[in-house]
């Protein structure tokens, strides 16, 4: 009968078999260069009390993210919070990708938060998660198009949103919106949506007003309604073609709501009536 020491070697061989057969999840591909370039960003966060459980404050924003390729990002939002509208904030930071497609976010100017990621599609598509002191964040980000201008972003786009409404800068429950809105590539916009919220009848709006675009495809437009009350919507572009022409939004009434969504190009771009 074999000795323990004689079946070393041919244990040591199976304990090896099943390491054959796995795989690195994520392949093994991605590293810090893979983020490299302007990325169209959404970020959300809320904060949530938890006796009893309440929304104390919430945050909405779309804007771009910035990564050198090596180790620096600066991220440029546009938010909305309960207390404000069309607020500009600057994170920059650090940032690494591992091989297997995860990443971290280290905010150290502008803020204070770690943002972790995860990388799809060779790091064209990005998902986060993440928190700071005020709140826990959720969002996406895709690579972003280049020579944005008010005459190359018009047709009509579906809008689809969810969000909060709003009492005296308090959440007062949940608010969603659907509807359409319509570039004229002249700097004229028409939003016709349908706002739902808990507890309340659906109601339809007619904004219109005005649209600026940048060169770095980012957008805000400044809205108003029959009784001229004030809304603030921004947009991040995050793809532009004719097939499909797609972009993050938020919509802001300070008194009101706040919503956060997607707006996508409609198949045949029918005029608004």
């Amino acid at each position: 009968m074999p000795k323990l020491g004689q079946l070393t070697p041919y244990l040591s061989c199976l304990l090896a078999l099943p390491l054959l057969g796995q795989t690195s999840i994520g392949g093994g591909t991605c590293s810090s260069a893979s983020l490299n370039g302007i990325y169209a960003i959404s970020i959300s966060g809320r904060q949530v009390t938890t006796n009893p459980a309440a929304y104390t404050k919430v945050f909405q924003s779309s804007g771009a993210a910035t990564f050198d390729g090596l180790s620096k990002v600066t991220i440029s939002l546009t938010a909305n919070t309960n207390q404000a509208a069309a607020t500009s904030l600057v994170w920059s930071g650090t940032y690494s990708v591992q091989a297997n497609c995860a990443g971290v976010i280290n905010v150290t100017t502008g803020g204070s938060a770690t943002l972790n990621l995860a990388l799809y599609a060779s790091g064209s598509d990005v998902q986060i998660s993440g928190s700071d002191a005020d709140y826990t964040y959720s969002g996406s980000a895709l690579t972003q198009p280049s020579g944005c201008s008010v005459s190359t972003f018009s047709g009509v786009y579906s809008l689809a949103g969810t969000g909060f409404s709003l009492s005296a800068g308090a959440v007062s429950g949940a608010q969603n919106g659907t509807g359409l809105l319509q570039f004229d590539g002249q700097g004229h916009v028409t939003v016709n949506i349908t706002m739902s919220a808990l507890g309340t009848p659906s109601s339809a709006l007619t904004l219109t007003g005005t649209y600026a675009v940048s060169p770095t495809c980012l957008g805000s437009a400044s809205l108003t309604d029959s009784n001229s009350n004030t809304y603030m919507m921004s947009f991040s572009i995050s793809n532009m073609t004719a097939a499909n022409t797609s972009f993050y939004v938020t919509l802001a009434q300070a008194a009101k709501f706040l919503i956060e969504g997607s707006g996508r190009a409609l198949y045949g771009q029918p005029t608004i009536g």
